[in-house]
């Protein structure tokens, strides 16, 4: 049982990371990037799913935003995972590249998290060259990649192979993001209370009592 596998679907790959990162302190915004970066990864070869699984406590715990004084620099990876803001390097890297003709940011290149930018930028016609302390972006001569590339499209094909007990941890991860089961839980849907015939009695928060909006 511990080499078991299973063949998830890139769509439950995506469904299920975006849940686990919903739970880390990641601002809003940035988690379907930050979600798409760990599925890069993981249909490249690069264990995205170990890796979230490894740097989830760090990611729960804080999250630092690049700082700009004297210059773009993202936290070391001994600082905070570098996933925390990869979205925002992909970004300034992307405009920086198809705007100036080329950029150089100070950033953990060598991360497994920055490694699954590359066919992400790809994507968007930039290449990204990869060192220890810095990513350099630059415009891909034939421009953006028409068409998933081989590992994308094995895995919209076949699926991905993932570890059955890694697989049982994420979605144990993924449900702290959804809303607890109760009676008020199955009588409404966001802020409004609705009765058997599916009229709306009353505006209730999720915090509030059943009866309490009666």
């Amino acid at each position: 049982m511990t080499d078991h596998t299973l063949s998830v679907s890139v769509r439950e790959l995506r469904l299920l990371t975006g849940r686990v990162l919903l739970t880390t302190a990641l601002p809003f915004g940035t988690v379907a990037a930050a979600r798409d970066i760990v599925v890069s990864a993981e249909t490249h070869g690069l264990d995205g799913l170990a890796r979230l699984l490894a740097d989830l406590p760090a990611l729960r715990a804080a999250h630092r935003r690049p700082t700009v004084d004297g210059g773009i620099r993202f936290p070391a990876a001994a600082e905070q995972p570098p996933l925390a803001t990869a979205a925002d390097l992909l970004d300034l890297a992307v405009a920086g590249a198809l705007t100036d003709g080329a950029i150089r940011l100070a950033a953990p290149g060598t991360d497994w998290a920055v490694r699954a930018l590359v066919p992400l930028a790809a994507r968007h016609g930039v290449l990204l060259d990869l060192a220890p302390d810095t990513v350099t972006a630059r415009p891909a001569p034939a421009g953006p990649a028409a068409a998933p590339d081989a590992a994308d499209l094995r895995a919209l094909t076949y699926g991905v192979r993932v570890p059955a007990a890694r697989w049982q941890r994420i979605v144990a991860e993924a449900e702290l993001a959804l809303t607890p089961d109760s009676p008020l839980s199955r009588t409404h849907a966001g802020d409004s209370l609705f009765g058997p015939g599916g009229e709306i009695l009353a505006e209730a928060g999720e915090d509030e009592p059943v009866g309490a909006a009666s």
